[in-house]
């Protein structure tokens, strides 16, 4: 559940506006979670309430930010820890993974693109890698089986040299 004072909605993307001389946020919001690609892999960065943590470190392996608390999300602005406040946009979002940041305007937009999020979504539960789940099962079984099928002829060559 996404806090309502974020001003995020469930299943729409947001990115983060850059300024010169801020921290750069690379990513965008979703459902609660910060990503760093399309592919919503692995989120990086995350919202408990409207509080935004960021989990990156810098060259000494120590959090960017202090208890890993990037800053606030209030209507759609994000006030980091040191009163920097950066404007949150909400963004176009294509199957092609290309990214338009333009602001989406209208509702049928919005439903294009949440569409093409839940198809792009479904394809990549149904693949893995870019192949089929029951080819990497076959796979591992053929693998699995020689290994067995080697460890079974050595078991009988060592029980033959015994006699």
């Amino acid at each position: 559940m996404i806090e309502p004072s974020t001003g995020m909605k469930v299943g729409e993307r947001y990115i983060v506006e850059s300024l010169e001389r801020t921290h750069h946020f690379p990513g965008f919001f979703l459902d609660g979670k910060y990503y760093l690609g399309p592919e919503l892999m692995t989120s990086i960065g995350w919202l408990e309430g409207n509080r935004f943590y960021y989990d990156e470190l810098d060259p000494a392996g120590e959090p960017v930010f202090p208890d890993r608390l990037a800053g606030t999300v209030e209507d759609l602005t994000l006030v980091l820890a040191d009163g920097v406040r950066l404007q949150i946009n909400q963004m176009n979002y294509t199957d092609d993974e290309e990214a338009d940041t333009t602001p989406i305007d209208t509702l049928d937009e919005r439903r294009t693109a949440a569409q093409a999020l839940e198809d792009k979504a479904l394809r990549a539960k149904r693949s893995v890698g870019g192949r089929s789940p029951l080819l990497i099962v076959a796979g591992a079984a053929v693998v699995i089986s020689g290994i067995l099928l080697a460890l079974t002829r050595r078991s009988s060559r060592t029980t033959r040299k015994l006699r």
